[in-house]
């Protein structure tokens, strides 16, 4: 594909802040990640025939470093070509032509498998990240270090607040874990960092983040690249930062905001996740896995998983009824390669409301 017939696509597809109007409710959300730029990507025609309000892209969307076989170096040259690659897919094509697209950034696609804040190229990939997806020049989000964004969509008493958080720009370098990777069910290279002000998010995304939980919203999904509730596979996940997942959660309820749910991807499978170490039941709908699984790691231990993983190709779906008798009620669904929902799970909103 060339370069101008590129650049058309991507300045003719669809943003997220387009597909809304104010007037409609939004009541389907995609989600999905995980997923090489060299595959043909066919499961985003399934996306794109789901009709979701929304996709949101929660990381991974290439794999910068990797060819498939061996780690390679990243320059903002080769992380412009792999972002072409991506897309030149069809099925890519197919979905942001058709579906509005929010995303956020993983290792991968950040460009570093194991950098953070030390990643020497970030702000070169930010732009490229940024102008990739297609954010216009004058969105908040370009404002400020780092691709955290936020979006309200729906008319007032039914709308849904979208938050992306950006867990690789700002993050201090993870622990190395001193025990064998197969110990205590953890199947990752990671343990509990172990300075108490090593950072994830950094202090500028948290004031932020307490910013936009102050907007006035009936459902908010807060989208993480990496898991939130689930910390014991010593992978790349909050639990490597025990105090900043606490103070995600003692922010929820300090902020008495209702109606939030966890987003998450990463780790080559699909799971749900429960806590309650929030003020109400937190639910973290885990979706990964768009062109590859991995059906070692759903074996290391989740003590807050709901049901069964989900470990073959999938992208999720986050249904809202809002005229359900009991008020709004949101479904979460992994669905195949084929179409067939393999996790079915419903939460009323109503379970999810602030002690304040």
């Amino acid at each position: 594909m060339s370069r101008v017939l590129l650049y058309v696509l991507l300045m003719t597809a669809p943003v997220a802040v387009q597909a809304d109007n104010g007037q409609y409710p939004t009541a389907r959300i995609a989600v999905g990640s995980c997923a090489f730029q060299w595959e043909d990507q066919a499961i985003l025609n399934r996306v794109a025939e789901a009709q979701p309000d929304l996709y949101l892209s929660l990381g991974d969307a290439i794999y910068a470093d990797f060819d498939g076989k061996l780690v390679i170096p990243v320059t903002p040259e080769s992380l412009r070509a792999e972002w072409d690659r991506l897309a030149a897919t069809p099925a890519f094509e197919n979905l942001v032509m058709n579906v509005p697209v929010m995303a956020t950034w993983d290792n991968h696609d950040y460009g570093c498998h194991d950098c953070g804040a030390d990643f020497l190229f970030k702000k070169e990939s930010e732009q490229i990240f940024l102008d990739f997806w297609r954010v216009p020049a004058d969105a908040e989000v370009r404002s400020h270090p780092g691709v955290y964004q936020s979006r309200i969509l729906g008319p007032e008493g039914r709308r849904v607040q979208v938050i992306l958080l950006d867990t690789r720009m700002f993050r201090d370098r993870q622990a190395l874990a001193e025990r064998p990777a197969d110990v205590s069910g953890s199947l990752g290279k990671y343990a509990q960092h172990p300075d108490p002000a090593a950072r994830l998010l950094g202090e500028p995304q948290w004031v932020w983040l307490e910013t936009q939980l102050k907007k006035p919203a009936e459902i908010r999904l807060i989208a993480s690249s990496t898991q939130i509730v689930a910390d014991q596979k010593g992978m790349d996940e909050w639990g490597n930062y025990p105090l900043e997942r606490k103070r995600l959660f003692d922010l929820i309820d300090e902020t008495g905001v209702d109606g939030v749910v966890l987003l998450s991807g990463n780790v080559h499978f699909s799971e749900l996740s429960r806590t309650h170490e929030g003020p109400y039941p937190l639910y973290d709908f885990t979706s990964s896995g768009l062109t590859h699984v991995n059906d070692k790691y759903p074996q290391a231990a989740n003590d807050y998983r709901i049901g069964e993983p989900v470990v073959e190709l999938n992208f999720g779906l986050i249904d809202i009824d809002w005229n359900a008798d009991q008020g709004p009620v949101v479904t979460f669904r992994a669905i195949n390669a084929a179409g067939a929902p393999l996790l079915n799970y419903s939460v009323a909103i109503s379970e999810l409301r602030s002690r304040l």
